[in-house]
Order: C-alpha cells, then structure tokens, then sequence
C-alpha cells in the first residue's frame, strides 16, 4: 500500500515549500511565544483512506484510533402495525379516530452506532498537498486494514437500512392512500345516497303539488270569477256615477270633494272584491302551501346532511394530507441520515484503491512545561514591511482548515526531539526566510538553538 507523506507547510498556491523551508516557518511559529523551547518533535498522523467503487470516494480512517464517528439512526414507528389495525374498522368515523390517535412523526428509538476510526470532518483541503518527506515520528497505528474493512461494511450496512426504510416510507404511504381512498369513497358514497334520497321525496312532492294544482285552479277560476260577477253590478253601477261626476266637474257644477268621495267609496268595494277573492282562494292556497313547506323542509335537511357529510370529507381529506405530510418529513429525515452516511466518503486527488497518507505536525514543549502543536501551515509570502522591521510573525502564516485540526488530538508523552538534529536544513531555511524579509535567526538562537 502506497503511503503519502503531506506538507507541512504550502506557499499561497497550495504548492509545497521545500523541506528545510517547510521546518524554517513551522518552527518559527512555535518559537512566536518567545519561550524557551526544550523540545521539537515531527509527528505523523497516519490516515488510511479506502476508495468506495460506488461514489469514487475514500472513507477516512484515523489509524491510530483516536477519532470515531458516531451515526445516529432514527428507528423508524411500527408502521406496517399502524397500517394493518384499519383492516379491524369499518366506519369512516372509526377511521378518522384511530387516524387521529397514531403518532406518525414519533420514532420507535434511536440507534447510535459507532464507526471505529472513521473520520467524519472533511479534512479532504489537507490532504491535497503531497510533500517530499519529513523525517516524522509516526503516531502508533491501531486500526488495521482489516478493521477499517469491517466498518466498511458496517457503513455499506447502515446505509442499505436507511436506503430501504425510505422506500418502506414510500410504500406506507401508497397503503395509507389507498385505505383513505376506501373509507373517503364511503363518505362520498353516503352523500350520493343522502342526495338521491332527498331529491327523490323532493320530486315526489313537488309532483303531488302540481297534481293538486292541476286540480284545484279550474275550480278556483270558477270560484273567483263567480265571486266577481257578484260585484259587477256595483262596480258597474260605480264607475257610471263616478264618470258622470267627472264630466259636471269639468262643467264646474260639482266640487273636488265630491269625486273624492265616490272614488273612496270605489276603493273600499275593490278592497271588499279583493278579500272575498282571497277568501276564495285562501283553502287552495293552504292546500298548495303544505306541499312547498314540505319541500322547503326536505331541501333544509337535505343541505344540513350534506353539509354534516361534506365535513367529514374536508376532514378526511385533510388528515389524509397531514398524514402524507409527516410520512413525509421522515422521509426527509432519512434522506438527510443517508445523506449524513454518503458524504462521508470524500472526493480526493488519488485514484488508488487504498493509500495512506501522513498528516504532519509540529509538536513544541517548553521550559514552562506547555505543549504547543502547530498544525498544517499556508506561507503567506515575503515581508512587505520596510527592512523586515516591525512585522508580526502572524503575518508570515495561516493555519490550514484551523477549524477541522480540533479533531487532532496529539498526545505529547514520550516524544522525543526528532527535529535538533535537522538544524543544518534548518539553517538553509533560515537564511530563505531572512531573503524573504523574515528576520528570524535571533529567535532560533534564543529560544531553541
């Protein structure tokens, strides 16, 4: 298996800087805190990255076994459970209730599980800087080949659980469809019967009605035209005296009052006429107004079941697409675990099917007995202040991905100063870093040499 040493130090493109310039900038941002330094030691952090075939992508593992990665699966509610109790109910009221009473968002539990060395932070800006080799002290490595194939297929497991639990998700939901469809057609099929019902008494009626006035106008014509004929004779009589009056009014022989006074007289017998007709008419009219009371009755209730009906299918309809709605946001909370799975295998630069890589580091100890470990650095090019004078070191570096080395945690017992014996490399980068306007022999000499 090929092993890949990385920069400790790259210059503003990414390119790494030569080993003794690589050693010249690390150390020198140790020695920043002006404390004499007792101790350097290069530490390798090896990783083994394992290429997937599917994505193209490594799984990262820490081989010394320092970082896991924790998954946490939500265990999906017993659904085929839920399901199943509507084959005990037959009413779309009991299927509302029950309906209402699952608790389909609420997952059985939480499985964590745990992935031995897998590395879950995207360190993949790190390890795109092969470098010329350090002479590193490499971290002790206890996670094998065959441990890391292991959680390979523990990750392959994992995900083939979540990749078939969204398509159970699926397959709920068109059951849940499907026995909603059952039980809204039921209501739907009770309102048609409500409608027919009604409108079937409702056109019963309305035909008995016509039946009735089929009989009773021509003898109600008969009734009121005999009643009229009884009061032709006065109104005859009225009208004559009334036209006569008009025409002496027009001769000035009679006054205003008295035509007043006759058409008076002519309204009240119109007024009497009027009455005695409905007085004819009124035992038809009651006849008739039974049936339309009847039929106004039979279209108010029919209205008021169908509204009763129509509300149970808008609250159907409704929980059926809240229903639809949770089954969906677990879904998506599956999405986001296979999601959470799939991108721990990270795009790289290699092609190899398994390659490991060595992360290096700076770890620093002092008189005062602190440990300081400086990480991967980006060289920020030359000194731009005059002479070199007044500038901070900070200015001279950055740390690389500063947020992702938090998961490094070196441990500092029994390292040895690997890095004293280097000092003739060390002295080249030096006298680089003093062209590059970095005036920096004094502190090496002061605080590590």
């Amino acid at each position: 298996m090929k092993t890949v040493q990385l920069a400790l130090v790259v210059d503003a493109n990414g390119s790494p800087l030569s080993p003794e310039k690589q050693l010249a900038v690390a150390i020198s941002k140790a020695l920043s805190k002006r404390t004499r330094v007792n101790s350097i030691t290069l530490v390798g952090w090896p990783i083994l990255l394992m290429r997937m075939e599917d994505s193209g992508g490594y799984l990262l593992f820490d081989e010394t076994g320092r970082i896991d990665s924790t998954f946490n699966r939500t265990v999906l509610a017993d659904y085929e459970h839920y399901l199943n109790s509507f084959s005990k109910i037959t009413s779309p009221d009991e299927f509302l209730n029950l309906v209402k009473r699952i608790p389909w968002t609420e997952p059985r539990g939480k499985e964590s599980v745990r992935l031995k060395g897998v590395i879950s932070d995207d360190i993949t800006s790190l390890l795109k800087n092969p470098s010329m080799s350090l002479p590193v002290y490499i971290l002790e490595r206890r996670i094998t080949e065959d441990v890391a194939s292991l959680e390979v297929e523990e990750w392959k497991r994992l995900q083939e659980i979540v990749n078939s639990e969204l398509n159970k998700i699926d397959e709920y939901v068109k059951s849940f469809i499907a026995i909603s469809d059952t039980f809204i057609g039921k209501i739907a099929e009770e309102r048609r019967r409500i409608e027919s019902l009604y409108d079937q008494e409702i056109e019963k009626t309305k035909a008995e009605m016509e039946q009735l006035l089929k009989q009773r106008k021509p003898i109600a014509y008969e009734e009121v035209k005999k009643k009229v004929s009884e009061f032709a004779p006065r109104l005859s009589e009225i009208y004559g005296v009334i036209a006569k009056t008009r025409l002496d009014l027009e001769g000035g022989s009679v006054s205003q009052k008295q035509i007043s006074s006759l058409e008076s007289a002519k309204d009240k017998l119109m007024k009497d006429l009027e009455a005695q007709v409905n007085q004819v008419l009124e035992p038809y009219r009651a006849e008739v107004r039974v049936y339309r009371e009847k039929i106004d009755s039979l279209v108010a209730k029919k209205n008021q079941e169908l509204a009763q009906v129509d509300s149970k299918l808008e609250a159907s309809r409704k929980i059926v697409n809240e229903v639809k709605s949770a089954l969906e946001s677990v879904k998506e909370l599956k999405k986001r675990e296979l999601n959470e799975l799939s991108s721990l295998a990270r795009r790289t630069i290699y092609i190899d099917e398994k390659l490991e890589v060595i992360i290096p580091f700076l770890v620093v100890k002092d008189d005062y007995g602190f440990t300081q470990v400086v990480s991967p650095l980006m060289y920020r090019g030359r000194n731009r202040s005059l002479l070199g004078l007044g500038s901070r070191l900070d200015n001279m570096y950055s740390i690389i991905d500063e947020e992702r080395m938090t998961s490094f945690s070196i441990p500092s017992v029994d390292l040895r100063d690997n890095v004293r014996g280097l000092r003739h490399e060390i002295e080249r980068g030096i006298d680089w870093l003093d062209e590059e306007g970095w005036k920096v022999r004094k502190l090496f000499e002061d605080f590590y040499f």
